[in-house]
């Protein structure tokens, strides 16, 4: 079932990318958390339909276009994903452009992601909290 998971959570970054919000509707069950708790700058926790709320509104206030989140590295850990993603976006009102490596966590539960975790840049936590040695 990995091999699946990590496709899936291909097609989660591909969806995010093209702002598709109905893709990751279909994807994620209703009882899927979306972990930010580990932000420096507003930390937060989200149900799924929460997640959907924010990314489709945060991203029409914050950016010019939808971000980008391109797959650097996808690390098959089971029922676990640990992704590298390169995130990049431009502030609407500023025209700053971002880019940032960042590392996430799947979790996965008979074959559908439940969790999503956000580690920044903090490689050794994000294999730590897969189970994973460094």
């Amino acid at each position: 079932m990995s091999e699946e998971n990590v496709e899936t959570v291909e097609r989660a970054y591909v969806a995010l990318t093209q702002g598709d919000a109905e893709v990751l509707r279909e994807m994620a069950p209703p009882e899927f958390t979306v972990d930010f708790s580990r932000r420096q700058m507003d930390p937060f926790v989200l149900g799924r339909d929460e997640m959907l709320a924010f990314f489709e509104g945060q991203a029409r206030e914050t950016w010019e276009g939808w971000p980008t989140y391109e797959p650097k590295e996808l690390i098959d850990a089971g029922d676990v994903v640990v992704a590298l993603i390169r995130t990049s976006a431009r502030g609407k009102s500023s025209g700053v452009e971002v880019d940032a490596r960042v590392w996430n966590v799947w979790t996965f539960r008979d074959g559908r992601p439940v969790e999503f975790k956000y580690f920044g840049e903090d490689r050794a936590a994000a294999l730590e909290a897969a189970g994973l040695p460094e």
